[in-house]
Parts: structure tokens; sequence; C-alpha cells
């Protein structure tokens, strides 16, 4: 799904240099030119993104609190530091900042930091044209910070140097302890309020505590300005009642929490302690790194999810509170092949950089792979969630939706009705023992796939204001659309729907589907919705054309059967389930050969109490379809109709399984409950359907990956115990976005607009044979003319094409043998491949 964009952010990484923003009324506007300066307000907060072009492109993102600014200002900061991220691409590095405690990358872009009370909220712009003394704190030895105070002389003290600001005149007042750096740092701030603030109009006056004439006519009037006496100098609180300068030492011990929502929902769980490895780190998570309670690091893998990533900051934030870390704790995110040193530097050993698989050729690869054995494949996981059934689904429950950001009640009429643009949260309870035992309460969040980054967050900040409302008694369990637990779905029992569509955001200004409360039709769900965001496929773009609403119902028990609204497509239908037709003037409820009792009950619910009421229900079973019913869907097409598809109860039900190498050898999982989200775009994946294989390639998915899920699906058919007729099964390879219909048939609700992906392939490549595209992989050579003017075969490396020419086509080519070639400079090894035109 494109990342929806704030205009304010469009021009954000263009040019090298610092670009800042504050949050103003809960949305993000350009800073004013004097936080460039370094000024920024106690109770605002601002998004600061720093850009370097040479010698490689490199983004630095921060996001500061001030120590006033409110959870809200501060939330958005957050949220909108994410969204900037997504926008470059994932290549930042996050970085929260805290006033007073801010990174050394953070102060090196400024010449001085200046904190100034008030803030947007305050409205301290309202008041620019009537000037305020102010004074400000020279503190610090080796990281020296200016802090404006209040304007009392109780705020004074002889250990730190102060600079009072009365407009005509700029006072320096050295404490007699002062340090030499707090002063050079205090002369290089008051110049700069003189010449920049006051252009200047102003002087600069300096008083020395030791001195002794610092009493003499403008030495009064700083004391005076403060309201007390001059003759109080000699009362000045003492450098030991300023407190201290120095830092305080860091500590050495170091946790890192894994954070997954594999199991559908978001867990954290402790990985290891110091020492640690580099090795701890799997790629398919992201981590939060303790590092002794003074600095808190949020790592990325390249296969985490969209969500673990945008949750991961907010994460850290609760589990600083949790530990009881002070807020000003600096919590930096990070990305896999972009940590910095001091991360790297938390593990033992020799960091490992990044390997491309397909340059892996030694020993240590090839050996890995004999660790990987079917035959423990095929016995079926069981489902982790079933303990988690807490009850029966009948306890009490009320469901709230973020609408600009804030929680709304949703009317017990429409309870189940869910839109994947928006978030809900709701609150579940009930009694144990047959309601006689003690009270169990439940805070689901559940976050839509095409909800905004600041309604998630909302949502989450809602859930934790409900858990510290009932004294932290109830269990949070963040939801992800397409990853329901049977809990949760059983409370609906069986009344789930997922609509299209949604509110629009507080903040983003892209256009999404509204909903009309009190219409028909499906509450304007796609149908006479529009859009600004592109959609990727043509499909998903008739969606919103379309004049009929078709829903997808799947699953067989209350615990797993729901209703997606999805593309109104003849090619959607599939004979294992009911699909709902919605039109003006009639709706179908289409029962597919193959389909469940409970989804025939939920697909009669939806027709008669869902969609248009008024509009007669007319049932109608595969293969019995009026004319009406395919012109509604815009012609009639092919569909998934296989036999075991057509069988309610198959033999050999779907199972999914991931193939990576990201923990550096390959490994193979199965995925019980699977999704689409579960498609991971960096890997493979295997879909067993019974009588067919498909073997999914990632567009992100290296060769390495790619081989070993074609030999391990034909390794896993051909020592299947059942008894299944090898034969009889047909295994196909098929690329990111050209998956066929019997393969979209496994998964509920089909988004075409779920990580499409980027690269372009034929049709023809999209779907292949398996056994074609693993003759494809294991051919060594190729004929020149396959080679050359930028062609490259699967499989081939494109930096090193010469070593898949035969032996007499090198020596024709070239002139030479291979082991002569070999032999040469690098340079003319590379002058000959451009002249060959195989570079």
């Amino acid at each position: 799904m494109p990342v929806v964009q704030d205009p304010v952010l469009r021009e954000a990484g263009i040019k090298a240099g610092i670009m800042i923003w504050r949050v103003e009324n809960l949305q993000l506007a350009p800073a004013q030119q004097e936080a460039y300066g370094g000024v920024f307000y106690k109770g605002d907060s601002y998004l600061i993104l720093k850009t370097v072009k040479q010698p490689r492109t490199k983004y630095d993102i921060h996001f500061w609190l001030g120590s006033q600014t409110s959870n809200d200002e501060a939330g958005i900061a957050a949220i909108k530091a994410v969204e900037l991220d997504d926008m470059l691409g994932g290549a930042p590095v996050q970085h929260r900042e805290v006033q007073g405690n801010e990174s050394a990358n953070f102060r090196a872009y400024f010449k001085t930091l200046r904190y100034k009370d008030g803030g947007v909220g305050s409205g301290f712009k309202k008041v620019t044209d009537v000037f305020k003394n102010r004074l400000y704190q020279v503190k610090g030895r080796r990281r020296v910070r200016v802090t404006e105070v209040p304007c009392l002389i109780d705020s004074v003290n002889s250990g730190d140097v102060f600079i009072l600001d009365t407009k005509q005149i700029v006072y320096l007042f050295y404490g007699s302890e002062s340090n030499k750096i707090e002063r050079q740092k205090g002369i290089e701030v008051a110049n700069q309020i003189r010449d920049v603030e006051h252009q200047g109009t102003s002087q600069v006056f300096v008083l020395d505590q030791n001195d002794k004439t610092v009493l003499r006519a403008e030495g009064r009037k700083f004391f005076t300005v403060l309201g007390a006496n001059p003759e109080y100098i000699n009362h000045i609180k003492s450098a030991t009642e300023g407190g201290q300068d120095s830092l305080v030492a860091q500590s050495t011990f170091m946790n890192l929490i894994r954070v997954s929502d594999a199991s559908g929902r978001m867990l954290m769980e402790l990985a290891g302690r110091a020492p640690l490895n580099q090795d701890m780190l799997v790629d398919q998570d992201s981590y939060i790194l303790d590092h002794g309670g003074n600095k808190i690091f949020v790592w990325h893998g390249k296969g985490s999810t969209r969500e673990e990533r945008k949750s991961s900051m907010i994460y850290a934030s609760e589990y600083m509170i949790e530990k009881g870390y002070p807020a000003d704790t600096m919590v930096t995110s990070c990305y896999q092949y972009a940590e910095p040193v001091e991360f790297r530097q938390c593990f033992l050993g020799i960091w490992k950089e990044r390997v491309f698989a397909n340059h892996e050729t030694g020993p240590e690869k090839r050996r890995a792979a004999p660790t990987v054995t079917v035959n423990s494949l095929h016995k079926r996981r069981e489902r982790s969630e079933a303990k988690r059934m807490f009850d029966d689904g009948t306890g009490e429950k009320q469901v709230w939706r973020i609408e600009k950001m804030k929680p709304v009640a949703v009317p017990a009429g429409k309870i189940g009705q869910f839109y994947s643009g928006d978030c809900y949260i709701v609150f579940y309870s009930y009694r144990e023992n047959a309601g006689h035992g003690k009270e169990v309460q439940i805070v689901y969040y559940w976050i839509g796939a095409h909800s905004t980054p600041d309604e998630r967050g909302a949502a989450a900040a809602f859930a934790v204001e409900l858990d510290d409302k009932h004294g932290g008694k109830p269990i949070q369990m963040r939801i992800v659309q397409g990853k329901e637990p049977p809990h949760f779905m059983l409370i609906f029992k069986g009344t789930l729907i997922i609509r299209q569509g949604g509110n629009k955001s507080a903040f983003t200004h892209v256009k999404k589907r509204e909903h009309v409360e009190n219409g028909e039709n499906g509450e304007n769900g796609v149908n006479g919705s529009a859009t600004e965001e592109p959609m990727e496929e043509d499909l998903a773009a008739e969606q919103e054309e379309s004049s009929s609403n078709l829903f997808h119902v799947k699953g067989s028990t209350e615990d797993c059967c729901k209703g997606i609204e999805v593309v109104p497509k003849a090619s959607m239908l599939n004979s294992n389930d009911v699909f709902v037709l919605s039109y003006d003037i009639t709706t179908y409820v289409w029962y597919g050969k193959g389909c469940s009792s409970m989804e025939m009950k939920v697909g009669d619910y939806i027709a008669t109490t869902i969609v248009n009421k008024s509009a007669p229900m007319l049932g109608i079973h595969e293969g019995a379809e009026p004319a009406q019913f395919w012109t509604l869907l815009g012609g009639k097409e092919e569909y998934a109709d296989s036999v075991t598809l057509a069988t309610a109860e198959p033999i050999y039900p779907a199972r999914l399984f991931h193939v990576s190498n990201a923990k550096g050898y390959i490994a193979i999982e199965e995925i019980v409950d699977f999704a689409q989200e579960d498609l991971i775009e960096e890997d493979v994946i295997i879909l067993d359907c019974s009588d067919e294989v498909f073997v999914w390639i990632g567009a992100g998915a290296n060769e390495d990956e790619r081989s070993h899920g074609l030999e391990l699906a034909t390794e896993y058919i051909t020592s299947d115990p059942t008894g299944r007729d090898p034969d009889a099964v047909t295994i196909y390879q098929i690329r990111q976005g050209h998956e066929p219909p019997n393969f979209r048939a496994h998964f509920a609700g089909w988004d075409f607009r779920f990580r499409t992906s980027k690269i372009k392939i034929s049709a023809e490549d999209g779907v292949t044979l398996a056994s074609d595209a693993l003759a494809q992989l294991e051919r060594d050579n190729y004929p020149y003319s396959e080679l050359i003017d930028g062609k490259c075969p699967v499989g081939v490396d494109p930096c090193s094409k010469e070593n898949y020419l035969g032996d007499e086509e090198f020596m024709m080519l070239f002139g030479m043998d291979r082991a002569k070639f070999l032999d040469l400079p690098k340079w003319k090894k590379l002058s000959l491949k451009k002249e060959k035109k195989l570079f």
C-alpha cells in the first residue's frame, strides 16, 4: 500500500540539510526560523530531519519533546516520525530527543540549544509584540545546557552562569564557582541574543560574582530585575545547591527484548541478556535493546512487519515507564544493515555485515541446507491461540472507533462492522466459574489494514487509558486485520464484517472513503466512494467504480468465520466459500459447492442485516446463477473451482509454510491460521492446496531462498506419509503480484493493494511449473546472445555473466581460457567485460 503522505512533508529529504517542523494544533507545521538557531519551546514538540547526500544519501529523524509538551503533541511527533521514516523508504535512523538530554548528533546541528517557556498551545505567539524579561541558566561541563528558568533571584546559584535578557541590556552573570566551559558558552549565547534576536540593538554586560565592583550601577539593575536587593549577592545559593554538572556514569547491564506479531497479536519477550551476540537478532522481528537504562535502541529486521516497526517506538516508551526510567532516556531506532556504531558495540565479536545470497558459495552456506528436514512438516501444527480461549464469548463488550484521534462509541446495531481504514477498541469482560467467579477484563485494539499511523497510535493510547481506568487489571491484546485470534472472533459469534473505507484521519490529508452512517447500500463502503490514494492494480481500481458490493465469507466455525468486502469481480469467487453480492434492488447470496453451514449462516446475516435491507435476498447455488448476477460482477470470468475447493471437508486442508534464510541458513516453519499478511515479500512461501502446491516468490526473496523453496516443496510432496500420489500433485512457482485464483481462494478477502510488487514481470513468467523453474536455476551455461545488452536470465549473477558462457564461446570471445582471464588485473577484466557488453 502506498505510504500516506502529509503534504507538509512533501519536500522532506529532497535537498541536503536540516528541516524542522513543530506540532501545532495536533498537526505538523514548518517551524519558525528561530528553531534553526537552536531555540525550542518547552511546551512544544518538534520533528527534525537531517539529510546528507554525499558520499551517499543518509537520513536522521529526530522528534524532540519539550519538558512541558502535552502527551497528544508528543504522540503526534512520534507518529509523524514514523510516517516520515516510511516515506523515505525505511532508510532513516530515528531518535527520540528529550529536552535537556539530547544526543550528541542532535546538539551538533546547532551552535547552542536554548529552551524558552511557552509553546504554540500556550498562545505564546500572540504576545510577541510585548517583550518579556528572560533568565537563562548555562550549566554543564562536557555537555552544556542553556535552559530558561524563572526570572527570579532564587533561580541563581554560584556554580553556574546565568544570562538575563532585558532587551536593552543582556546581562551575563558568572557564578563564583562556574567553570570555564560554562563561561565560554555564556558569552556565545549572550552574543547570539544580542546579534540575532535584537539585531545588534542591545549591549552585553558581564557580571562576575568574584568581582568586588559587581554592585555598581548596571550590576545593581541585574538584581533589581530579579526582584532582589543588590546586597543579596552574598546570599545567592551555593554551587552545591545548584546541582552537580557531571554526568551519571552509565551502568553496564543490557537486555534484548523481541517484539513480534507473528502470533496474531503483538508480544514482547526477553530474547537475551548481556553478553549479547548478533545471532540473537532475527530479521523477521523488531527488538528493543535496553543499554543499562541510559539509552534504548529499537532495531528493525529486514523482514519485520510494518506494524512491528510502527509500534516499536510506542512499546519502547511503555517499557521505559514500566522500568521506571527517567522521561529523558534516549530512544534511537535503526534498521538492519544500517545500525549505528553505538548499537553494534553492544554485541560481542566482529559485527557481520550484509552478505548477498547469490555470492554465498562457500561451504558454510552449503552445509546449512541439510539441517532442513521436511519430515517434521508432515505433522500439522496446532493453533497456539486455542490456549487463550478465555470463555465462550457470551460476556459483555463495548466497542469504540477512532474518529479524528478520539474514541467514539459504536452504536449497538453496528457492533461487529469494522472498516479496513479505521482502528477499533473492544473492551470485553466476563466472570469465571460460569459467572460466579472473579471478573476478567480484556482490551483488544484492532488495526485496520489501511488505517493511518496516527489512528493506530490513538487506538494504542486509548487502550492504555482503558487499562489505567480499570486499575491495570485488563489484559491488552493488539490485533492486526486478518490475524484475529479465535476468542476475538468468538465474541462476535460469526458477525464480524470487515468493510472497505474508513473515516478521514485527523492529520493526513489523503482523502479516504468516509462512511455515511445512516445511508443504505452498505453505508458507502466501496459503492459511490472515492480516494486520492492510487491503486496498484486495475482490479482494485475497478472496486472504486463498481455500483455493487461483494463480500467474501470464509470460516467453518464461530471462532474463525467472518465476512470481508472484496473487489466485485467474478474472478474473486471460489467454490469453497460463500459470497454476498449487493445491488440497489437485489442482494444475492452465492453458495459455493464446498461452503460450510456456518458460511451460509453468516452470508444470510450479511444480506439481511448489513447491506441493503430494503432489497430482497436471493440465495443461489454455484452453477445456477442468473444472468444479472454475472452482469453485476462485470461479466463471467474464470474463478477458483477446483475439485478440492468444491469439497466441504477436504482430506488435506490447506497449509502454509514460510521459507527464509534470515538466520544465515535456510529455515522452514508452518504458519497456522494464515492470512495475506503472512506473505512476506522478502521471503518464499509454500502453500499446500492438496492437488496443487504453490511456491510463492516474494519480490525481495533471494535466489538461495527461491531454489530451496522449490526443492523443499518437491521433497515435501514426495515424502508425504499420508499416501497422497506425488504424480497427481502439480507444483507451481508464482511471483508476487501474479497470484492465480486457486491461490487467492485460500486467503479470506484478498486485497490487491496489499504489498503490491513494484517489479514488473510478464504474465508468462508470473506463473510457471516448479520443474521448469528448477531447471532454469540449475542451468549453468547460456549463449552469449542471452547475456548481452542488459539481459540477465533468472539465477545469473549480473556481475559475473562471463562465468555462464560455455568454454568454447568463452575462448572465442576473450581469446584466452578462464585461468588466464582470472590472472588478469581487476581493471583489465572489467575493461574486457565492458567491451564485450557483459557488464
